[in-house]
């Protein structure tokens, strides 16, 4: 049976903003705890966000796994609020901030990426990991995550949970 591990990326060194496509790295504690989490994990084949956070995580796997950068796993893009508090979004842009509360799906962030557009790269990141060889890894992000797995599951995205480092593992089928 195919299996996928998903990998969410350590914590990054930017913390308390609003990150999507901002390529920032690990802080020491996501290094730390990368170095824990990360090595036993057991692919043929691994998946990795373009992003610098991702990466350096990916970087602790085993050498012995085949990589590839797949830059649909890449976050999903926050236009003009990365790099924001949400404090500092909802003083920016209070109206749609609050519509954002309401339907965190359906209302994109200013030149930001819709749900929509982020789940057809989920869509096509998930198509060619499908393609084996397994077992897979995919080390990406928690908005990207939570597309890939509720297009595995059918699970309702915004119960996804996922911390750093956490490794969530799911059985694919192969069309």
């Amino acid at each position: 049976m195919p299996e996928l591990l998903l990998v969410r990326h350590a914590e990054p060194d930017w913390k308390g903003a609003l990150l999507g496509r901002r390529d920032c790295g690990l802080s020491e504690q996501g290094r730390d705890a990368a170095a824990k989490a990360i090595p036993p994990i057991r692919a043929a084949a691994a998946y990795i966000s373009p992003l610098r956070r991702a990466r350096e995580t990916a970087s602790l796997l085993d050498p012995s796994i085949l990589r590839t950068t797949v830059e649909e796993l890449a976050e999903i893009g926050l236009g003009q609020w990365e790099g924001k508090t949400w404090p500092e979004v909802e003083d920016q842009w209070p109206e749609l901030a609050r519509r954002k509360m309401q339907d965190w799906f359906g209302v994109p962030a200013p030149g930001g990426e819709t749900w929509d557009q982020a789940l057809e790269r989920a869509r096509a990141a998930l198509a060619r990991i499908r393609q084996g060889p397994f077992p897979a890894v995919a080390v990406a992000h928690l908005g990207i995550n939570a597309a890939l797995a509720y297009l595995i599951t059918g699970h309702d995205p915004k119960q996804h949970v996922q911390q750093y480092c956490e490794i969530l593992t799911y059985v694919l089928s192969i069309d």
